[in-house]
């Protein structure tokens, strides 16, 4: 795995406008499973396998892993027959930065390394565009429209800028859709896992 590490976040509207609705961070719980859908053909369901203050263990009917962070962060991918990561995002995608609102920015810094390739520094920015109502098979959902967009950070190389468009739902706490390139990805159902009392 190539070294590298960003900054993080690194700029971030500090409030809302006075009266602005705003929605903060979810809690996931072990057992909260959803199904992926992308480019209408390849399903995927995920079970969150572990949850604490390093965040989210995700798993795959495969076995692959991804880790999150509490904010719904991504910090990386390991497959199902090992320990080595195939992928880290370093420190994290800070795909959230809570609260949100309407019309809310923030950029983050890192480096996305993986196994057997260049570490790529990367500085995205994202933008809260809008609260759409949104209808997949899950469901209809208010999800508030986040547009991604990254820059590869190499002196003296220009690469084009990559965009994504994301529409996170509050009421599961998920991201409902994503298009990602020309892919989209829907979600196709969700389950909660059922609040245990403490003994």
């Amino acid at each position: 795995m190539p070294e590298g590490e960003g900054r993080g976040v690194v700029v971030a509207d500090p409030a809302p406008p006075a009266g602005a609705p705003i929605w903060q961070r979810p809690e996931w719980r072990v057992g909260d499973a959803f199904v992926l859908l992308r480019g209408a053909q390849a399903r995927l369901r995920f079970t969150v396998a572990e949850a604490g203050p390093a965040g989210y263990l995700l798993v795959s009917d495969d076995g692959n892993r991804m880790r999150r962070d509490l904010d719904l962060g991504i910090l990386g991918e390991w497959a199902a027959d090992g320990d080595e990561a195939t992928r880290l995002l370093s420190p994290v995608d800070t795909r959230c930065h809570w609260p949100l609102w309407v019309g809310k920015k923030w950029r983050c810094e890192f480096v996305e390394r993986s196994r057997g390739g260049p570490a790529l520094p990367l500085q995205v920015s994202y933008e809260v565009e809008g609260l759409d109502t949104i209808t997949v098979a899950a469901g209809t959902f208010s999800a508030l429209r986040i547009v991604r967009t990254a820059r590869l950070l190499i002196e003296g190389q220009r690469f084009l800028d990559r965009s994504t468009v994301i529409w996170y739902a509050p009421e599961p706490g998920l991201e409902v859709r994503q298009l990602i390139g020309e892919s989209m990805i829907e979600l196709v159902e969700w389950t909660r896992a059922p609040v245990t009392s403490p003994k």
